[in-house]
């Protein structure tokens, strides 16, 4: 990515990352006299007074701004309200810590890299509720810390250092990459890893010596630890380092003699873990059904949905950034030898789409699923880390000043996918259904738009308008419109329209990030929380000396939860004695049993229930014995445990 075209204005010029080295910059001056010439004035005048300090304070501003806005979303972050991507993540973290692990996380699997960047926090405190705040806190940092490699992946784009950080920044600011520190996943590391891997494969591309490349492939082994389809990424990448065979075969063959096997050993030693502490690995397993057997009209609906979710969620720059990104693989295809960054990026974008669209279009996820949620319908949180890149580059050509060329085809793309999201999608979506922030977050700033009817009093087939209760649809499309619109009128009318221009759009990904709090804090206080049950059995243990045996009935599924939730919520908060699990309760020997409140047999061997104690369907019997006998006499137990049912 190293041309540029008059026509189109998206190429970059060559960049490097060493700033240069002289003490003193030099300013023409004119004081009257023949022969003046440059005077020497200090570095730190230049930066105060020279052209770029518009930039220049623009930049401190809006990396002040990330800080600002991530550390909202990340204060309503109290509890876990993840029972997989969050807790079983943090209980890997306590494993690798040496804390060790008696219960074992249930869930689809995930990959181990934040689960060790978290593993000391667990060294200073055995306190669950402080570890995920210090978890939190943690996430923050690495968000505000991706603004460094991605900005000085941009200035590959022709930009200054400045200005790039301040693009860096306007994409950690959108709703798309801040709701996420509202929550222990893997979504920040996996984010920050992929800006370094992009850095490191600009340099490489910039210069293919061996040194780079060798840093290229640790950067996309450690990549393919953050998450499971980061292997579409390391795939990518592998490829890619290929065909920069054709200009440094010793470069290539030693980035893959890094890549290649350590990425292996990443997935490897991912699955492993999970076999060993969860018992399976499962992710991205219905990936190739759906795409095989779903109808047409499904897969197109899941294409059109995440589409959408990602051009309103970036204001419209992604779908500038996917025109500069095309503009930039047809120049690199054209010259035949140049297989760059773009292609690896294209690759990448590609492969994400195709992972994200293969795992929800599905017509059992979509309709007929029992639970019908909105978020399976414009997933974003696959596509996310790519998109986000995607965001760089539009931004990049936004402030730059790109060509009619290059937005007027962009207007175009996202006016038609507004079209058919509108009048096609919106009307057969589940708009009332239930929503994750996290899955969806670019369009959480109009969670407030969501109606709060339900299967039985939903209109279907209503086409969105600004007012009825399928709004949210409409109002989420106005803005990357508007900005769109925006661009073609002031075109190239000078750096300071696009600098103020520039403002603007940060100033409103930071409104609508905001805005998003609604979403997270509605989540957390729906999904989150610390179950009584376990701050009972804690108070229990501290009274024992953590001598009371605990075990949770798998076996027992009340009403509408789900075991394997419950089961990883329960056994993060009951620390620092971690329960045991059985799947028949009536061979149990553990003094307390976790499961449903209806339980013959347990009631015809004297086992009791504390009265008025339960979390998510699940009560507390406690066996006969000394601690029945020291509740008993407190009152704390039923009066009389009848057996109900055949």
């Amino acid at each position: 990515m190293a041309e540029t075209d008059p026509d189109t204005d998206v190429g970059t010029e060559p960049a490097t990352d060493e700033a240069p080295n002289d003490e003193t910059l030099t300013a023409e001056v004119s004081d009257g006299a023949a022969g003046a010439g440059p005077a020497p004035v200090s570095r730190r005048t230049a930066l105060l007074r020279g052209p770029d300090v518009l930039w220049r304070w623009g930049a401190a501003a809006s990396v002040l701004l990330v800080v600002v806005l991530h550390a909202v979303l990340a204060r309503g972050a109290r509890t876990p309200s993840f029972a997989f991507d969050e807790v079983v993540l943090l209980q890997y973290s306590k494993f690798l810590a040496g804390g060790g692990m008696t219960t074992p996380p249930r869930g689809a699997g995930y990959f181990p890299a934040w689960s060790v960047v978290m593993a000391p926090i667990w060294w200073f405190t055995e306190d669950p509720a402080v570890a995920y705040r210090a978890a939190i806190a943690l996430g923050v940092v690495v968000a505000v810390a991706t603004i460094w490699p991605l900005a000085r992946a941009v200035t590959r784009l022709g930009l200054t250092m400045p200005q790039a950080v301040v693009v860096a920044s306007l994409v950690m600011a959108m709703p798309a990459r801040a709701v996420q520190s509202g929550y222990v996943t893997s979504e920040k590391l996996l984010f920050l890893a992929l800006a370094c891997t992009m850095l490191a494969a600009l340099r490489l591309w910039e210069k293919p010596t061996v040194p780079r490349a060798l840093v290229f492939g640790l950067a996309a082994a450690v990549l393919t630890t953050t998450h499971a389809r980061a292997v579409v990424l390391l795939i990518a990448c592998a490829v890619w380092l290929l065909l920069l065979a054709i200009r440094s075969w010793r470069a290539a063959l030693a980035g893959l003699a890094v890549a290649l096997p350590l990425g292996y050993l990443a997935f490897w030693s991912g699955g492993r873990l999970n076999q060993y502490l969860g018992g399976g690995f499962s992710q991205g397993e219905k990936v190739l059904g759906n795409l095989l057997e779903s109808r047409p009209s499904i897969i197109l609906r899941a294409i059109v949905g995440q589409a959408w979710e990602q051009t309103a969620g970036s204001l419209g720059l992604v779908a500038v950034g996917l025109v500069v990104l095309l503009v930039l693989v047809w120049r690199e295809l054209r010259h035949g030898r140049s297989i760059g960054p773009a292609c690896l990026l294209a690759a990448m974008l590609l492969g994400l789409a195709v992972l994200s669209v293969g795992q929800w279009a599905s017509e059992s996820r979509l309709y007929l699923a029992s639970w019908r949620r909105l978020d399976a319908w414009l997933y974003g949180r696959y596509l996310d880390p790519a998109t986000g890149l995607l965001v760089a580059v539009g931004a990049a050509a936004m402030i730059r000043g790109a060509s009619r060329r290059v937005l007027a085809p962009a207007l175009g793309l996202a006016a038609a996918l507004i079209g058919v999201t509108v009048l096609w999608l919106a009307p057969d979506a589940p708009t009332w259904g239930y929503v994750t922030p996290a899955h969806i977050p670019g369009v959480m700033p109009f969670f407030w738009a969501l109606p709060e009817a339900t299967t039985e009093t939903w209109a279907w087939g209503l086409v969105p308008s600004l007012t009825n209760d399928n709004r949210f649809w409409l109002l989420a499309s106005i803005p990357p419109l508007l900005l769109l619109v925006a661009l073609l009128v002031i075109g190239r009318r000078g750096r300071r329209a696009t600098a103020i221009l520039t403002a603007v759009v940060l100033a409103v990904a930071a409104a609508g990030t905001l805005n998003a709090t609604r979403a997270t804090d509605h989540f957390q206080r729906l999904e989150g929380g610390r179950p009584a049950v376990a701050d009972e059995i804690n108070r229990l243990q501290e009274e024992h000396d953590g001598q009371i045996t605990v075990e949770f009935d798998r076996s027992c599924t009340p009403g509408l939860s789900n075991n394997a939730v419950v089961q990883n919520k329960l056994a993060y908060w009951i620390h620092p004695t971690t329960m045991g699990v059985t799947k028949d309760r009536n061979t149990s020997t553990a003094q307390i049993i976790l499961g449903c409140d209806i339980w013959p047999e347990g009631s015809d061997a004297g086992a009791r229930m504390i009265s008025d104690l339960h979390s998510y369907g699940y009560h507390v019997w406690v066996m006969p014995g000394p601690l029945q006998d020291e509740l008993a006499d407190d009152g704390a137990l039923d009066p009389v445990a009848v057996p109900v049912g055949p």
